[in-house]
């Protein structure tokens, strides 16, 4: 799944990262899954706010979203809006392609 950000929108999902990383959802030390690796490797390397994004990842993200306690700016709520709309569009195509499978 391919999601356009803007640079605010990549800078918040830093943000985001950095709070749940280093905030001690694991317990008292910085801990991080693979996926959570592999997300910062891409945004990381990011080119003209492309970000290509698996459905998982981008729900990681969204996890991510909600250290922000549901008090979001507007860049947040867009960012949020991105990526929720990715990953719907992305469900409809994976029905669509198992229904012409059965």
């Amino acid at each position: 799944m391919e999601i356009n950000l803007t640079e605010t929108e990549i800078y918040i999902i830093k943000i985001w990262a950095d709070n749940n990383i280093h905030g001690g959802h694991w317990g008292d030390g910085d801990f991080m899954v693979p996926e959570e690796n592999i997300i910062l490797e891409k945004i990381n390397n990011i080119i003209n706010g492309e970000l290509n994004l698996t459905e998982k990842e981008a729900q990681i993200i969204l996890v991510w979203s909600e250290s922000a306690r549901g008090i979001y700016t507007m860049e947040e709520e867009s960012a949020i809006k991105k990526i929720k709309s990715v990953i719907k569009e992305n469900i409809g195509h994976g029905n669509e392609r198992n229904n012409r499978a059965n």
